[in-house]
C-alpha cells in the first residue's frame, strides 16, 4: 500500500492511498482514508475509508483547492507568527512535507497555483480527447513482444524529452483499422493512379 498523500489534522490523518501493486505510480483509483495517529506521530489504525475514488474526483478536489489557494493572501513572515484565539500558533500542514516540497511551495509566485490549475484542467481535456490513442497503446502493449515494448518506451522517452517524436517511417494502414482519432492523424496523400 502506497500513501500518495497524507495530511495531519489534530490527532488524525487524512491519507490518499493506493493499493494497486501492479502500477503504484499510476493508479486507476485510490482510497481516501481517515486514520488515527500512532504514538510515533505516524498514521495508524483506520477510522473511515472511501475506496475506489476515481481520477475526476481527485482532480476536482485538487482544482478547488488550487482555486481557493489562488484567492488567499500569500503567507508572510508576520502572518506565520500570528497566533490563534487560544494564543497558540497555527499548525502548518507544511510540517508534514519534506524539504523539497516545502521549497517548491515557498518558491511559487502568487498567481502560479491558479495557472497550474488551468494547466491541469487543459491536460485533463487533452487526455480525454486522446483516450482512443491511449487504448490503442494499451492494446499494443498487451500483445507485443518485449523488444517492441522497449522500442515504444524509448520512443516515448525521446518524445517526453524533446516534445516531439523522433523521425520514424510509419506504414500506412487502411482507414477502417484506425481508431476514432483517425481523422486527427496525419495522412500521406494517395498517389495511386486510378
Amino acid at each position: 500500500m502506497k500513501k500518495n498523500l497524507k495530511f495531519r489534522i489534530g490527532a488524525t490523518w487524512l491519507c490518499i492511498e493506493n493499493r494497486d501493486e501492479s502500477a503504484p505510480e499510476y493508479p486507476d483509483s485510490v482510497s481516501v482514508v481517515l486514520r488515527q495517529s500512532q504514538l510515533n506521530g505516524q498514521p495508524g489504525r483506520r477510522i473511515e475509508m472511501t475506496p475506489r475514488v476515481q481520477r475526476n474526483a481527485i482532480l476536482a478536489l485538487g482544482l478547488r483547492l488550487l482555486d481557493l489557494a489562488g484567492r488567499m493572501t500569500p503567507e508572510t513572515t508576520s502572518s506565520d507568527s500570528q497566533s490563534t484565539p487560544g494564543n497558540e500558533p497555527s499548525p502548518s500542514l507544511l510540517d508534514e512535507f519534506d524539504a523539497t516540497e516545502v521549497e517548491l511551495v515557498e518558491s511559487l509566485p502568487h498567481e502560479e497555483p491558479v495557472e497550474f490549475a488551468r494547466d491541469v484542467s487543459q491536460s485533463a481535456k487533452r487526455l480525454r480527447k486522446r483516450m482512443p490513442i491511449l487504448r490503442a497503446a494499451q492494446s499494443v502493449l498487451e500483445q507485443c513482444n518485449d523488444e517492441t515494448a522497449t522500442r515504444l518506451y524509448l520512443t516515448l522517452v525521446a518524445a517526453d524529452m524533446d516534445g516531439s517524436l523522433p523521425s520514424v517511417r510509419v506504414p500506412i494502414v487502411a482507414e477502417s483499422s484506425w481508431s476514432p482519432c483517425f481523422e486527427q492523424c496525419v495522412r500521406t496523400p494517395d498517389t495511386t493512379e486510378h
